[in-house]
């Protein structure tokens, strides 16, 4: 469809100051032509969207489709058998693989990409040429910058950052100089880098001393041996710091890096999450992660605004990893857009360790647009994106 009209729908989109009103809003060629009151229709498609809030499309910033049996990873479930699983069929316009695609496989991540009906991009592994591989094979001098320098050059519209994983299980004690070397890398050439924290060694503290203003920190809120907050829930001063650099801080969900105890106490103290990302992967879709919506709406029950929700998983995500065009229904954006609904529930979530969280109400997609090629076209989020 070039010319669409969706007409009827309650707009949210905090950055653009659309908090909540009632306008159309008009999609040419792919990209937003107008927003207003009753836009004539005339010569479009129309998409009634009674009842809905429309906002810019879902970002994803942590999703998992290509890790491989290998070190740290022995369990992990076969690969889903299309990116859009976890994509536009689960609630997301934009998916970003968090790391699991390296330089020696690029190749097959072009073919993947270029087929998805989601928007598709990628933080390049940087454990090495060849991925996670194991401690042995990730030796500093054997990960090669010019070899990154080169990739990126080549596809910076694709290659959103580098993601590091510093945690025992990944980089045992080696963490500490693969996360030197990678910020390295990244500062060379522009990019932020994500780093996962989680298992002792190395000090979650200590590796987010290297990170700068842009760089993500993600499994903010898990529950592993040293946390990023005190007991009582308010946050470490390497962190304070950490934020003051603007460095950014992402929820990152997962099978065993989100722990509700933690996160309630953190939110309590005011330490809100930057980037709401879900580690999703087939190992964890049927729970505790479910879908992007689903962990949002954890964050909302906690007593974040919707509004802010919203801006975390589309505005704030496209800022920080470059996505230019997108997560905002500016005219003239990429008519990237999410239809969705607040449904009333009396849910009780799992976390990571199995506490349960109370989840009241849940952010439930009805239909997700893309638009490539100046071409729009809508999805519904026919998957079960939320628990029931």
């Amino acid at each position: 469809m070039k010319e669409l009209i969706i007409k009827n729908g309650t707009l949210l989109d905090k950055a653009c100051g659309l908090l909540y009103e009632k306008k159309d809003i008009r999609i040419s060629g792919g990209l937003i032509a107008e927003t207003g009151t009753d836009l004539s229709a005339d010569g479009c498609e129309l998409l009634d969207a009674s009842g809905m809030i429309v906002s810019p499309g879902f970002i994803d910033v942590h999703v998992h489709n290509n890790l491989k049996p290998q070190f740290g990873h022995e369990n992990e479930a076969p690969a889903l058998d299309s990116i859009d699983e976890l994509g536009v069929y689960r609630g997301a316009s934009t998916v970003i693989e968090a790391g699991s695609w390296c330089i020696d496989d690029f190749d097959e991540f072009l073919e993947k990409s270029g087929a998805a009906n989601s928007r598709y991009y990628t933080l390049l592994s940087a454990h090495g040429e060849d991925g996670f591989g194991s401690l042995g094979s990730q030796d500093i001098d054997r990960i090669i910058p010019e070899h990154y320098y080169e990739l990126c050059e080549r596809y910076p519209e694709l290659i959103r950052g580098l993601k590091l994983a510093c945690s025992n299980t990944m980089t045992g004690d080696k963490g500490y100089g693969l996360c030197r070397h990678a910020k390295m890398i990244a500062s060379h050439l522009g990019l932020p880098l994500t780093v996962h924290i989680g298992s002792f060694p190395p000090d979650p503290l200590g590796i987010i001393e290297f990170l700068d203003e842009g760089d993500v920190v993600t499994h903010t809120y898990h529950g592993k041996q040293i946390s990023l907050f005190k007991e009582d829930g308010t946050p470490k001063e390497g962190v304070l710091r950490a934020r003051d650099r603007g460095v950014l801080f992402d929820v990152g969900h997962g099978s065993a890096s989100y722990s509700y105890p933690v996160a309630e106490k953190a939110f309590k103290k005011g330490f809100l999450p930057d980037l709401i990302g879900t580690d999703i992967r087939a190992l964890n879709i049927g729970g505790p992660v479910y879908s992007l919506s689903a962990v949002a709406s954890k964050v909302m029950c906690m007593g974040v605004p919707l509004e802010d929700v919203v801006y975390k998983i589309t505005g704030a995500a496209a800022s920080a990893y470059g996505l230019e065009g997108l997560g905002s229904l500016r005219p003239g954006c990429t008519a990237d857009i999410e239809l969705f609904e607040i449904v009333g529930c009396a849910l009780k979530l799992p976390d990571c360790a199995g506490e349960l969280q109370p989840v009241d109400r849940m952010i439930v997609p009805k239909t997700v647009i893309v638009s490539k090629g100046g071409e729009s076209r809508a999805f519904g989020a026919c998957l079960v994106s939320h628990p029931q």
